[in-house]
């Protein structure tokens, strides 16, 4: 019946016997029905690829896997926002899923950040809710699509405003197997205008994407999923303080030593876990401790960091020392510290350039991997060292003292 239903369409689409004007090797059809009336010309070529494209899912027609990928080629042909429309015109609201799958397939192969929305109107069927094949065809051609432009990111949230439910967590889906931190900026956007009933999900999906040495426009994204500390799913809360201590984010930390008065013992525990993790500090199961540490760390950056970072700059080395050694055992706000620090790699005794490195290592931030890389040609050799250290320690590899090595596989924020 449904095979019936397919070829009933492609018959009414495109006249009967579209196909055999494909001169396909292998087919078996009769000849060329004659037009229906006077002056009405055939298919044009991209009409009858794509009616034998649907034929060709359906199971009404043999294709080889030349010819299959000959038809895409004329149907690409047309450039993606040509193809498209003509997609969309064709396709209409038509409840079959073969011809969806094929429009799809066609689209995703050659798409860019503009028929994105195209992408979700083609999976979207003309009533009842998206099949499975639907949905992982428009996660494959979202993927593609992502891979070929980077744009694409910023076209999820209109994409999430018109797809339907099921659509919805396909988007997150693809965003998380992407794993490219990109995907957070919906993320944030989820978390704020959308209910409780994403913040599984969302968490989840975060989890696949943390990793530390983000852009700071990521982490401002990762700070609007700090909210889902607040969730009243549990395992959201623990889900999504995993992926933040993963990527280190210090706005986590007021909501973490709340959370340490949970009446959830898994909360409980994986907020103390959080905290050890992105502190480097041992400072037990209960909040007092952790209050007091994060209110006196606070106080010290706001009243006194400005002096000591001020003597980053004196002219006089042991001031300049004694200022990194201090910055050094500081635990928050250690990125803006490492990003100050840095600085000190230029400077002309190699007595504070090596101290610098020791410096970086000890406050760990990412931000200073791609000094450090350039540091290990520093003409002093215990500089150059000391940097080495300090890359291996803060990314985990196992790498040679070598400064082009080592630019080509350190992180990027």
């Amino acid at each position: 019946m449904k095979n019936h239903r397919v070829r009933a369409f492609v018959s009414f689409l495109f006249l009967a016997g579209l196909v055999c004007t494909l001169a396909l090797p292998g087919r078996r059809a009769g000849p060329v029905p004659a037009p229906t009336s006077t002056g009405t010309s055939g298919p044009g070529p991209e009409e009858a690829a794509f009616a034998a494209l649907i034929a060709g899912s359906a199971g009404g027609l043999d294709l080889a896997p030349d010819d299959r990928r000959r038809l895409l080629e004329t149907m690409r042909s047309m450039g993606p926002s040509a193809l498209a429309r003509f997609l969309n015109g064709t396709v209409g609201k038509a409840a079959l899923e073969e011809p969806r799958l094929a429009a799809l397939e066609c689209l995703g192969g050659c798409a860019t950040h503009r028929e994105v929305s195209a992408l979700v109107r083609l999976a979207t069927p003309g009533e009842g809710a998206a099949s499975s094949g639907l949905r992982d065809a428009l996660r494959s051609a979202l993927l593609s699509t992502m891979e070929r432009d980077a744009r694409t990111f910023g076209e999820l949230i209109p994409a999430w405003r018109s797809a339907g439910a099921g659509l919805r967590a396909e988007l997150l889906t693809t965003v998380g197997e992407r794993g490219d931190p990109a995907g957070l900026e919906l993320l944030a956007w989820v978390v704020t205008f959308e209910g409780e009933e994403f913040h599984r999900p969302v968490a989840e999906t975060c989890l696949r994407l943390a990793r530390r040495g983000y852009t700071p426009e990521a982490l401002e994204h990762l700070e609007t999923l700090c909210a889902l500390l607040q969730s009243e799913d549990g395992v959201a809360v623990q889900t999504i303080s995993i992926a933040l201590a993963r990527a280190r984010v210090e706005a986590a930390i007021p909501d973490w030593i709340e959370l340490l008065e949970s009446e959830s013992r898994g909360t409980r525990e994986r907020a103390r876990r959080s905290l050890e993790e992105v502190t480097g500090l041992a400072l037990g199961a209960t909040g007092t401790r952790w209050l007091a540490w994060y209110e006196s760390e606070c106080s010290w950056y706001e009243e006194e960091a400005p002096a000591v970072l001020a003597e980053l700059e004196s002219a006089e080395d042991a001031h300049a020392l004694d200022a990194v050694r201090t910055l050094s055992l500081r635990r928050l706000h250690r990125d803006e510290l490492s990003e100050a620090i840095v600085q000190l790699l230029d400077h002309p005794n190699p007595a504070v350039r090596q101290c610098a490195c020791s410096a970086l290592e000890s406050l760990g931030s990412p931000l200073a991997l791609p000094a450090l890389s350039a540091a290990l040609a520093d003409e002093d050799d215990v500089v150059a060292r000391g940097a080495w250290s300090a890359l291996r320690r803060l990314t985990g590899l196992d790498l040679p003292q070598d400064e082009a090595l080592w630019r080509e596989r350190i992180p990027r924020p």
